[in-house]
Parts: C-alpha cells; structure tokens; sequence
C-alpha cells in the first residue's frame, strides 16, 4: 500500500514536471518565433527601404532607356554601365525578397500588402531584362525575383 502510494506521488510529480516543461517550452517557442518574424521583418526593410534601391528604383523610373523597355521598343544590348549596375542591384535585392518570403505565405502576404506596388512595377520594367539577356548567361538568375514579381502583379491586379 505504501509503495502505491510512493508511486502515485512520483506519478503526480513527473506530470507537473512534464505539464511546467511544455508550458515553458510553448512561451520559449512564442518569443522565438517573435524574435525571428522581427529578424525578418528587419531584413526585408534593409531590402526594399535602403536609400540605394530607393535611388536605383527611381532612377530605373525616369530613365528614358527603360522607358523604351517597359513600352515593348527592343533596346541594344548591354546598356550602359550605370543603368545596369541599378537594374541589377533592384532585380537581386527583390531576389533576395522573394527567398525571405518564399516559405512564410502569411508574410508574404503582408510584404506584397505594403509593398507589391513597387515589386509589380520593378518585375514588369525589368523581365525583359532577367527573363531576356541576364537568363542568357544564368539560366536560374533572379528565379525568386520572377516569382514574387509575379505574385505582386496579379496581387495589385486584384487589389486596385
């Protein structure tokens, strides 16, 4: 009788130790998952808020080449030095965007809320660009960047 009731108390003390164990571990798990959706959140503002990708976007923008580009006129390539260091900087940057966001739907969702006005028109001035002469020399160049272009554009289609 003695025993059971020894039994019983060792019973009653590893469930407490277990039910302290996955409260403790739910609230760990809850921060952790904070402190990651503010690292990434963070990134992606040092991504797509930088005073560089600011200045290349609006220089992309106002450049009459481009211009020339998004109305469908062929352009000779490579365009000068200046021009495609912008263009290429924007196109990896929202590569780099799209990689982030590629596993995380919910956030997506949010970043092409808040931003997929800009990534729609960057993906639509610069496809000829990534999906023409850049994927000549690298096949896979800015795949992430295409498909939250892509995703932007249907999204802002739709939200408008």
């Amino acid at each position: 009788m003695e025993t059971e009731y020894v039994s019983l108390v060792a019973l009653l003390v590893s469930l407490s130790a277990v039910g302290i164990a996955v409260i403790k571990f739910k609230k760990e798990s809850k921060v952790r998952i904070q402190k990651d959706l503010v690292s990434a959140l963070t990134g992606i503002i040092d991504i797509v808020r930088n005073d560089t990708i600011r200045e290349y976007r609006e220089m992309l923008r106002t450049d009459a080449t481009m211009k020339r580009i998004r109305s469908g006129v062929q352009v000779a390539f490579p365009l000068d030095d200046r021009l495609e260091k912008a263009a290429r900087y924007v196109a990896v940057a929202y590569d780099k965007l799209g990689f982030i966001l590629k596993y995380d739907q919910d956030l997506e969702r949010r970043v092409l809320e808040w931003h997929g006005d800009d990534i729609a028109e960057m993906w639509t001035m610069l496809q000829p660009l990534v999906k023409g002469e850049w994927r000549k020399r690298s096949p896979r160049y800015a795949m992430e960047f295409e498909r939250i272009g892509q995703k932007a554009v249907e999204f802002e289609a739709v939200h408008r």
